[in-house]
């Protein structure tokens, strides 16, 4: 299985909560439901660099809806969303 480090995410500015809508990295760039499927299906993991240190990206489905989080996120899932805006994102699908 693939590996991918994730360096940028975009938030939905029209969600009400700001969810992220793409994430991405040097050569890739999802749709958070690419990557939800991706990792359901077994096709490729994320990780992620927080201070410091590789932390996996995992996927939840509590409360209700798939969504990712970062692998040692204490109560809010807001490790992922401490990445850099999408401003300056490269790559490809």
């Amino acid at each position: 299985m693939k590996a991918r480090q994730v360096t940028w995410v975009e938030r939905d500015e029209a969600d009400r909560y700001r969810r992220i809508s793409r994430l991405g990295g040097a050569d890739f760039n999802h749709t958070i439901i690419e990557a939800i499927m991706n990792m359901h299906h077994g096709v490729c993991r994320y990780w992620m660099i927080y201070d410091g240190a590789p932390v996996w990206i995992v996927l939840d489905t509590r409360p209700g809806a798939a969504y990712l989080r970062a692998e040692h996120d204490q109560g809010e899932p807001d490790m992922l969303l401490s990445l850099a805006a999408a401003s300056g994102k490269s790559g490809t699908k």
